[in-house]
């Protein structure tokens, strides 16, 4: 399974779960390490267009993630699985009770959770805990830019 993340260099490649464990996320609680990406490129690039605010950064690049296969590593959950109010902006505490007990109970490696900016798609938060992330490997594909037409 691939999964891809566009992030500043100097953080693409952590595999510590270090951003969301500092300020928390919508799955995740501060002091709950976490790595998200998209299940698409095109889901991360919208991930991230919605999360960078007015200014869009010049040292963002594209990671390939590379997942294991097993699907029992994986919890998945639907829109129709997710009880009201898991999509709230500007965050969820609904999401954020459901990512926490995934981490923290560490049975799986991914939690697979449709996007909050576009339900279809999907996006999976990584344990980095979990003892099957040491198979996970994580390369920079590319330097990433937002097309010039949204400057």
């Amino acid at each position: 399974m691939h999964a891809w993340r566009i992030a500043k260099r100097q953080y693409a490649l952590d595999r510590q779960g270090t951003g969301a464990r500092l300020s928390g996320a919508r799955w995740n609680s501060p002091d709950v390490a976490a790595i998200y990406a998209g299940l698409t490129p095109e889901i991360a690039a919208l991930e991230k267009l919605v999360h960078t605010g007015d200014i869009l950064p010049a040292d963002l690049v594209l990671v390939e993630m590379n997942l294991p296969d097993d699907p029992k590593l994986y919890q998945r959950y639907t829109q129709a699985d997710l009880p009201p109010g898991w999509d709230d902006l500007p965050s969820s505490t609904v999401a954020t009770q459901i990512g926490d007990k995934f981490l923290l109970d560490c049975i799986h490696l991914g939690l697979i959770i449709p996007s909050a900016v576009m339900p279809e798609a999907n996006n999976i938060v990584l344990n980095p805990s979990h003892a099957a992330f040491s198979s996970v490997t994580m390369a920079i594909t590319r330097l990433f830019e937002f097309d010039s037409r949204l400057r």
